[in-house]
């Protein structure tokens, strides 16, 4: 278990980082991070799209994960979340052997991953929903267990972190090569 100072620390991080590369960019590599988060955790990375749903989709025996990422930070985390249909229908499982998550990097100070399963996510559709009822919602274990990964990969790769880009960070995901 992570100091919580770590979880801090790495915060401040993240929000260099989103003010060097802007906000667009920042996003992608939260998606690749989340990747390797889910690879240290056992599951091997399928597929990672900078365009188009779901953002990851990872296996792990026969289980199949499809996660669409996104990230939160002061102001936007204030106006509540909306997720769209077509986010919705990325998550969408289809069949009994693959489970759906909306996947959200909350950068507010401490630094957390939040996963809701698509069956909770799916009643909240193009309605703001405050970030705490998203907490509420959430899958408590796995989304722990992201933030846990994440913090550690984040605080590893701190002094060259700006040059994990995310084409860099998908090949690795995709060729089974954690950081």
């Amino acid at each position: 278990m992570l100091s919580t100072d770590e979880h801090f620390k790495v915060s401040h991080i993240l929000d260099d980082l989103r003010h060097s590369v802007g906000d667009s960019e920042f996003g992608y590599r939260a998606q690749g991070f989340l990747a390797h988060a889910l690879m240290h955790l056992g599951w091997t990375i399928i597929d990672i799209k900078p365009q188009g749903h779901p953002d990851v989709i990872a296996n792990l025996g026969s289980q199949a994960l499809l996660l669409q990422a996104k990230s939160i930070h002061g102001r936007t985390r204030r106006q509540g979340f909306s997720l769209g249909q077509e986010d919705l229908e990325g998550i969408r499982p289809k069949d009994h052997n693959t489970t759906g998550y909306l996947a959200i990097l909350d950068c507010t100070i401490p630094v957390s991953w939040l996963l809701v399963d698509y069956c909770v996510i799916r009643r909240q559709v193009a309605q703001p929903t405050h970030v705490v009822s998203l907490y509420a919602m959430g899958n408590k274990e796995l989304s722990s267990e992201c933030t846990e990964e994440f913090v550690k990969l984040v605080s590893s790769h701190q002094s060259h972190i700006r040059n994990l880009d995310f084409h860099i960070l998908c090949s690795r995901a995709l060729r089974g090569e954690p950081l």
